[in-house]
């Protein structure tokens, strides 16, 4: 019994006594960064630093308690950011939702590369039984790591951008815009982005400045494009005009006129269809496809191809209208030009 209460006082009061000779010893007047509500500002300007206090039972807990605000600070600013501009996009909720877990992946790799540190000059708080520190990213040394790493994302960018301006055929020039917006909408490169203007805003704008108003042109500049970039629609087998009206209708919901002369539009949408009609003793029946090619004097632009499925009626008319509809369905919810 006295072997196990001796074994018991070692492994537990000895530790226990250490932990309250170290809080003993550890300064317990508050740090001057934490005398006032604006003392942290005035020891960690927010011009040259990132800082954010973090506290726990102990100095080490407090500084994890620290470095995990930073994170969680950054992550807070990009999520807002990105869901203002999605909202603005009219995309849905899930996609938000997604891209908010992205940045936050995002967040959380990127921040053992900027050199977390924490303050000197931690204390004890004896009446909260806690330690209190500042962990804190210095903006100069972080820039020296991000900048390169986004550099890449902005060339990529700026390369796509300036295929666009450099296209010649109008209907590829307007894709060649898409395909750059796409790129900067991508949850990487927006999330790199945005982190650059928090990490440094200022060196942000002088280093980046040319991507910057490129990015801020582009709206302008794809529907530009689009609206020089007309579309005739080459549909010689149809049923009431259904498979026309619904390309019509995705071609000016994407913002590219639909022509009327043939000479005079960008690009050319030839439209082929399989009614793959079927007489049996229940009815007519229908199996349709349709394969729509875009192209333009630079060659084959997109591809599309649509199955209807299954139409049948006892009347022609009837089933053959059905097949076509299911056809323009198809159309409706699929063709995208992406």
């Amino acid at each position: 019994m006295t072997k196990i209460c001796s074994g018991f006082y070692l492994t537990f009061i000895f530790p226990f006594l250490f932990f309250l000779s170290a809080c003993a010893s550890a300064p317990t007047d508050p740090a001057p960064w934490d005398i006032s509500p604006a003392a942290l500002e005035q020891h960690y300007p927010e011009s040259r630093y990132i800082a954010q206090q973090g506290r726990g039972r102990t100095r080490a807990q407090a500084e994890a308690n620290g470095a995990a605000a930073i994170a969680r600070f950054l992550n807070t600013q990009i999520s807002s950011r990105l869901v203002i501009a999605e909202r603005s996009l009219e995309q849905n909720g899930n996609v938000q939702s997604s891209t908010e877990i992205e940045s936050e992946i995002f967040v959380q790799s990127q921040m053992d590369l900027y050199g977390i540190r924490y303050a000197a000059d931690p204390y004890y708080d004896n009446r909260q039984r806690v330690w209190v520190t500042v962990a804190y990213i210095t903006r100069d040394e972080a820039w020296q790591v991000y900048s390169p790493r986004f550099r890449q994302q902005a060339e990529t960018f700026r390369a796509l951008f300036r295929a666009a301006e450099n296209e010649r055929d109008p209907f590829r020039k307007a894709q060649r815009y898409i395909a750059a917006q796409n790129f900067s909408r991508s949850a990487d490169f927006q999330s790199a982005d945005l982190l650059g203007q928090l990490l440094y805003p200022a060196r942000m704008n002088a280093e980046f400045g040319p991507v910057r108003t490129e990015l801020a042109s582009l709206t302008q500049r794809i529907e530009e494009a689009r609206r020089n970039a007309p579309v005739y629609i080459d549909c010689p087998v149809d049923f009431e005009s259904i498979i026309a009206a619904a390309f019509s209708s995705r071609f000016a919901a994407l913002g590219f006129p639909v022509s009327s002369n043939r000479n005079t539009a960008a690009a050319i949408c030839r439209i082929t269809i399989e009614e793959g009609r079927q007489q049996r003793d229940l009815g007519i029946f229908y199996f349709p496809k349709l394969q729509a090619v875009l192209s333009s004097p630079a060659g084959t632009l997109y591809t599309f191809n649509a199955d209807g499925g299954q139409a049948s009626a006892v009347t022609p008319d009837v089933a053959r209208r059905r097949a076509y509809q299911a056809l323009a369905d198809k159309v409706n919810a699929e063709f995208a030009l992406e």
